[in-house]
């Protein structure tokens, strides 16, 4: 196959996999067209008002330092329902505001759209209500908006740039919130819709979230903006009460959509990201106070539809939480069996779209009829706590029933999957030694299989990506069949028998594991450089004592061991803005000393050594000084187009040179966007990536199965230096200070993500200097496929789907970090020849001209 043709097919067959990750684990949960259920005929209350205080913790809430004095007395003195609210992964803003407001568990597909936009239209609580008031950030009240007849749903938001988290006056957007309805009710058109019955106020307070991104939970600012909050609650609820006469038919809930860990970031599983409060007080709350409530978040939709006596969202998956809504009556139990007729219509909707389309299909046993025929006969009771118990039973076997459909093919796509990867690993066996295998019977039935399950899937209308699972087996079986079975036959067969051979496998698979552990424990990290070390020690023995460069290698990689035992970068509570200097003024220096007698393009050595320091002076004014401006923020774009444009104009005549100053550029834009002590790691792997170079350079021939184990670990010790994989799925704005402090989080995940990818740049920069012939690198990236596709085999099969949310996430991260790695190898080995190689002289003419 030629080489363009196969990198083209292996680049595609990864996507796919990757991909796969999404029909497996994160389907859509959404259907349309299920009956309504209405909750109660007899309502608790006329308006309910949700009060939802954007990334506020739960301890933080709850802390007995009078944060919130007038919340505290509602907890202390009057009727009402306090504890804790368990969120799911991933803890952002707009899931979290899913699940509360239509009780189901967003679809991670809506990554792509940055937590803004539905990939589907969903029913909400406000959708049923008569009239929904609601005001707060333009990211997320709109968002309820969009799809059925909305018309009833009346928003009031403030400016997307007000959205500012480089100051301490994120305060102000709840004052708005507060003046605005304050306006609201004294110059409104809508009193008659006001005057109406089940009706919602929605009050999103972001400022808690952005003062924790900004200033961290432990500050004085967030504990100061939580202050505010409270005191705003208050005054929003006499404002309500007087327009209403106290009319004592206003149910007020006031919750989090999720919290953040001390380091201002959320997005991953911890406790302090997934224990958010909850506090319900009002008209509704019967029972004496209670304290002590954990429910789950999308137990909020149907609790405040059954407050209004709505109909229950028809894609909530919430359970009425009953047990804290005392005392227990036929009303309340009338809601609760209406609450499992809903849930029940979800999965009566997924028995038959998979009956219909499935050509065997096995259903689950749910025995409905018994049930709903004892409701109705009331038989077999004792008492209304008996009949809420079988209620609750049934509820959870509908939850069994609803994912036994929702992962009705995952184990046939799981098997598929796995085929696509050995079947990917045999196509690249086959490159690296192309020859002409004999055509062999049981190939054939190898193509044969993937086809017939094609055909299978065809017929039951499965979703155009099912598809490509068994037609990626089928191209890969195509081209490597016959190879992998005359190759097993010639090598593998007759050493099968042979325990050195099953010794040998052992002793390989122990040895990846060195690979797949950091994934887990970051520290773990430092066993793999302390093997590359006792390896350099046993291969050139004496000589690295007295060789300059080998022993420049072995005393960085003892340094650099020292990075996965440090914190993770972001979990400090301080600003180690003196490492990102003392990291800038070193590589200014020695960049000095280095070229300060080179006169050939000069002139671009001066430009990177102001550009250099200018980053610096930046990094120090932003992140020191906590000056951010316009003009700042110009100046660190305009540093990093200049930076990445530069190693193009330097000469290629001297490659280390050139290398350099691919390197300096690196360090240059990392210093933008470093704010503790990855700037000093980035530096270190840079010394020693030329150090490896070098030691490298020496050896008589290159042993490239040894070097591709050597680059591909190093790779990863630029990723987990100075994190770890949930410095990925978590938001730490402070990153991007330097580039901009409005919210806008495409923008903001492009810059994080050169953040991370960079360092692997470094990397691969060192690999294409020293591969220097076109078969060696070609080999040197098939070596580096297998690996990485062996790796990633052992983490899918590692994914969790049961346990705590927080190993499910990890679990899929791991998997999904690992394959997004695959994909950014194969265009940075690309990019690393092209930096090196390539050359811009379009200066040089004009000099010549002259």
């Amino acid at each position: 196959m030629e080489i363009k043709s196969f990198i083209l097919l292996i680049l595609l067959s990864h996507l796919v996999l990757f991909y796969s990750i999404f029909d497996v684990y994160f389907t859509s949960p959404i259907n349309h067209g299920m009956s309504l259920h209405r909750s109660t005929r007899s309502p608790r209350a006329k308006r309910l008002v949700l009060f939802v205080g954007d990334g506020l913790r739960s301890d933080k809430f709850f802390q007995p330092l009078n944060n919130t004095p007038y919340l505290n007395s509602i907890i202390e003195k009057r009727t009402s329902l306090s504890g804790i609210s368990h969120t799911r992964v991933p803890t952002e803003s707009r899931p979290g505001h899913v699940a509360i407001i239509s009780g189901f568990y967003e679809d991670v597909s809506a990554v792509s759209r940055g937590w803004k936009e539905n990939p589907v239209e969903f029913d909400s609580v406000f959708n049923r209500s008569s009239y929904t008031f609601g005001f707060g950030s333009p990211d997320i009240v709109p968002m309820f908006k969009r799809g059925q007849s909305y018309e009833h749903f009346y928003v009031e938001c403030y400016d997307s740039n007000d959205e500012e988290f480089g100051n301490d006056r994120a305060h102000e957007l709840d004052l708005w919130v507060e003046r605005q309805f304050r306006k609201f009710l004294l110059n409104n058109t809508l009193e008659k819709q006001l005057q109406n019955e089940q009706i919602i106020f929605f009050f999103h307070l972001l400022g808690i979230d952005t003062n924790g991104h900004s200033h961290k939970p432990w500050s004085d600012v967030y504990m100061k903006n939580i202050q505010i909050v409270d005191g705003i609650i208050q005054r929003l609820e006499n404002l309500i009460e007087n327009y209403y006469k106290h009319d004592q038919k206003t149910t007020y809930l006031f919750t989090s959509d999720h919290g953040m860990t001390d380091w201002g970031s959320h997005g991953a599983g911890d406790d302090t990201e997934t224990l958010t409060p909850i506090l319900i007080w009002g008209s509704g709350i019967h029972s004496s106070r209670h304290t002590n409530v954990h429910i789950e978040q999308a137990d909020l939709c149907p609790l405040m539809s059954y407050f209004l006596g709505l109909d229950y969202a028809i894609n909530s998956v919430g359970r009425l939480p009953i047990d804290y809504l005392l005392p227990i009556d036929e009303d309340l139990l009338q809601a609760y069996l209406q609450n499992a007729r809903q849930l029940l219509e979800q999965v009566n909707k997924q028995h038959d779209i998979l009956k219909k389309r499935l050509l065997f299909f096995k259903p689950f046993d749910l025995n409905e009829e018994d049930f709903f025929h004892r409701m109705q006969s009331g038989k077999g009771y004792m008492n209304l706590h008996a009949v809420k118990d079988d209620i609750k039973n049934f509820m959870h076997r509908v939850a069994q029933a609803s994912h036994y459909y929702h992962t009705y093919r995952r184990f046939l796509l799981s098997i598929l999957i796995l085929a696509g990867f050995l079947t990917t690993l045999c196509t690249i066996l086959y490159q690296l030694n192309p020859t002409k295998p004999n055509k062999s019977s049981f190939a054939l039935l190898c193509k044969i299989i993937p086809i017939i399950i094609f055909i299978l899937l065809l017929i039951e209308q499965s979703p155009w990506t099912y598809l490509l699972y068994p037609f990626l087996v089928c191209v890969h079986t195509c081209l490597s069949a016959d190879f992998v079975i005359e190759w097993l036959r010639q090598n593998a067969i007759e050493h099968i028998k042979s325990r050195s051979f099953w010794l040998k496998i052992f002793m390989i698979g122990l040895f990846l594991q060195t690979y797949i552990l950091p994934f887990f424990h970051r520290w773990m990290m430092a066993i793999g450089i302390f093997l590359l070390l006792i390896e350099a020690i046993q291969r050139w023995q004496g000589s690295i004592l007295h060789d300059r460069y080998r022993r420049g290698y072995g005393i960085l990689l003892i340094f650099i061991l020292i990075f996965p035992f440090l914190p993770t970068v972001g979990t400090i509570k301080i600003t180690l803005s003196w490492c990102t200097i003392i990291s800038g003024i070193l590589t200014c220096l020695f960049h000095y000393f280095y070229f300060k007698n080179e006169s050939y393009s000069s002139f671009i050595y001066y430009i990177q050594r102001i550009c250099l320091l200018l980053s610096i002076i930046d990094n120090y004014l932003v992140h020191s000084l906590s000056i951010r401006s316009s003009f700042l923020h110009l100046l660190s774009w305009i540093i990093l187009f200049i930076s990445c444009f530069l190693p193009f104009l330097s000469s290629t005549k001297h490659r280390l040179n050139r290398l350099i100053v691919i390197y300096t550029s690196v360090i240059t834009i990392y210093i933008l966007l470093s704010t503790q002590y990855e700037a000093l790691f980035v530096l270190c792997l840079c010394l020693l990536m030329l150090t490896w170079i070098l030691t490298s350079e020496q050896q008589q021939k290159l042993n490239l199965r040894l070097f591709t184990f050597q680059s591909f670990l190093f790779i990863l010790l630029a990723f987990f230096g100075t994190g770890n994989f949930a410095s990925v799925n978590s938001f730490d704005p402070s990153n991007v200070y330097c580039f901009l402090t409005v919210f806008n989080p495409f923008l903001m995940g492009f810059v994080i993500l050169i953040k991370y990818t960079l360092p692997i740049l470094i990397v691969n920069g060192a690999t294409a200097y020293v591969i220097k012939t076109s078969d060696m690198m070609k080999k040197f990236r098939l070596y580096t496929l297998i690996l990485c596709d062996i790796l990633a085999l052992e983490l899918f099969f590692l994914i969790k789907t049961e346990g705590s949310w927080l190993q499910i996430g990890e679990s899929i991260s791991r998997y999904v970090i690992l394959m997004i790695m695959i994909v950014i190898l194969t265009a940075f080995q690309f990019l690393a020849s092209l930096l090196l190689n390539q050359q811009w002289d379009f200066f040089n003419k004009k000099m010549s001209l002259k």
